[in-house]
C-alpha cells in the first residue's frame, strides 16, 4: 500500500513482480494467488520511462478482487 508520510496511507497499492524490496514504510497486505501470467503479461510491457521500477505502460484495470482471512 502507498505510503507518503504520516496519515497518508490510501486506496494506491503495487503489484510487486519478481524479487524486490519495499522499504519500512509500505504494508505487504496480499499476495497473487491466480491471474500472474496476467502480472506478467504487464510486466512485459515495460514501464514509463524505460526504467525497472514504476507504472506500467500498458493500461490496465481490476475489475474485481477478491479477499479472505485465510
Amino acid at each position: 500500500m502507498a505510503n507518503s508520510g504520516p496519515n497518508t496511507n490510501g486506496s494506491q497499492f503495487f503489484l510487486v513482480y519478481k524479487d524486490t524490496t519495499l522499504g519500512p514504510n509500505y504494508t505487504l497486505w496480499g499476495k497473487i494467488v491466480s491471474g500472474l501470467e496476467i502480472v506478467k503479461y504487464i510486466a512485459q510491457g515495460g514501464v514509463k520511462d524505460g526504467g525497472v521500477d514504476g507504472a506500467p505502460l500498458r493500461t490496465i484495470g481490476i475489475e474485481r478482487a477478491i479477499t479472505s482471512n485465510s
